[in-house]
């Protein structure tokens, strides 16, 4: 028995390793919270482009129309995923809702429309083209995967297939 405590004295003497014991305390947590800041990141980064790509057609909308005859919303999709390289299969993620507002009336207030990628058919939300002189609200949704879906777990709600709704709008008024 004093053999035991003997060797048990001195193993509670020698502080070799306590370096090793903190490493791996430490190291996982500093190794998750680096993942959900890339994470997070990355799921920022599309929102700006989202929000830059938006705003920039919406500027040429307002300086020179709609070109080429399409319709508001088709315009508004292929010209924003045009802008919008970081967003992965854009053409089928994102959905162009457009709106005209009274002036003497309340804002728009309707939950965002998006895209349902578990069904192949789009939203139906039809189209109501601004009158001259008449505002229009645009709102653009589009789905995004996460690249670490272990991460964030509860951050964001998700859609019915995983996905991360980002949500930019916009206003322009219809030049006569």
């Amino acid at each position: 028995m004093k053999r035991f405590l003997k060797t048990l004295r001195r193993f509670t003497r020698n502080d070799r390793g306590t370096a090793t014991v903190e490493f791996v305390f430490v190291f996982p947590v500093m190794l998750a919270f680096i993942f959900v800041m890339f994470d997070l990141g990355l799921i920022m980064v599309k929102y700006v482009v989202l929000e830059n790509s938006l705003d920039i057609v919406v500027r040429e909308v307002r300086l020179h129309g709609i070109q080429g005859g399409q319709s508001g919303s088709d315009y508004f999709k292929q010209k924003v995923c045009a802008r919008s390289p970081l967003l992965a299969d854009c053409a089928n993620n994102l959905f162009i809702e457009m709106t005209p507002i009274d002036i003497g009336t309340t804002f728009v207030s309707s939950a965002p429309t998006c895209v349902d990628r578990t069904v192949n058919d789009p939203p139906a939300v039809e189209f109501v083209p601004g009158v001259e002189n008449g505002i229009v609200y645009i709102r653009a949704c589009v789905i995004v995967d996460r690249y670490l879906p272990t991460t964030l777990l509860n951050a964001f709600a998700l859609d019915a297939s995983g996905g991360i709704r980002l949500i930019a709008d916009s206003a322009y008024v219809v030049e006569p």
